[in-house]
């Protein structure tokens, strides 16, 4: 195996998503992947865990996801807030 292909010490410099969009103009990205920048700068390699159905996969740094997190509220906690409000019901 050759250095590029060799990713267990490096982070990602992009993450892999496929974006589906929901209803009132909602987007969910589900993560497939990551992207790993050559060392010259010239390229990456992709590594998909997951292949789009819809064939398109959508690059984001890892920064800019959180960023967009930091904007509005993660749909996962409001998920996991209706599941334990859900828990407290059926006790």
């Amino acid at each position: 195996m050759s250095r590029d292909d060799d990713h267990s010490s490096s982070k990602p410099s992009h993450i892999a998503y496929s974006v589906r969009e929901g209803k009132e103009g909602k987007s969910y990205f589900n993560r497939v992947g990551s992207a790993f920048e050559h060392g010259d700068g010239k390229g990456f390699n992709i590594k998909l865990d997951a292949m789009p159905v819809n064939g398109q996969v959508v690059l984001r740094t890892p920064q800019e996801r959180l960023e967009e997190k930091r904007k509005g509220e993660d749909r996962r906690d409001r998920r996991d807030d209706r599941r334990s409000s859900r828990d407290r019901d059926e006790r």
